[in-house]
């Protein structure tokens, strides 16, 4: 898999999961459950915004072969290797697609807005942040009621 140009502020993750050690919950379980949900909102995030209302030119150049729609990253499992983990979200770079210009654009070419918003400002991911925090924060809640 190619490159990524996401980047997630897990500080608040981190604190939370040692609370959730702390409890005694399945912290991988848990922690794959919300890095999933993340992929899975930024996939569909990511198919919706380069839909050809969105994009430059309204798709005109986007090609009908789909390229770029199928080097969207589908169906992310996260990967553990000790006691970190990760999950392939956005754009699959090894496979053919415009979906790095779309991103950044081309001397040519602007950049598609959303995609750009989404992939290299901190308002998205600040989103994507909350969100995971509020899935460990459910089991936290849930493990201490039980």
């Amino acid at each position: 898999m190619g490159r990524n140009t996401l980047s997630l502020n897990t500080k608040n993750i981190e604190d939370l999961i040692t609370k959730l050690d702390g409890i005694g919950a399945d912290v991988q379980k848990v922690v794959t459950d919300a890095l999933e949900q993340a992929a899975e909102t930024i996939t569909d995030d990511t198919l919706e915004v380069i839909s050809d209302q969105y994009l430059p030119a309204h798709g005109k150049y986007h090609g009908k072969d789909g390229d770029t729609e199928n080097s969207v990253v589908r169906n992310s499992k996260v990967t553990w290797v000790g006691g970190m983990a990760s999950i392939p979200v956005g754009f699959d770079y090894d496979k053919p697609g415009a979906g790095g210009y779309l991103i950044s654009g081309r001397p040519d070419m602007s950049p598609d807005v959303k995609l750009n918003q989404m992939y290299t400002g901190k308002k998205y991911m600040r989103q994507i942040e909350k969100d995971m925090v509020e899935v460990i924060n459910d089991e936290i809640v849930r493990k201490m009621d039980a």
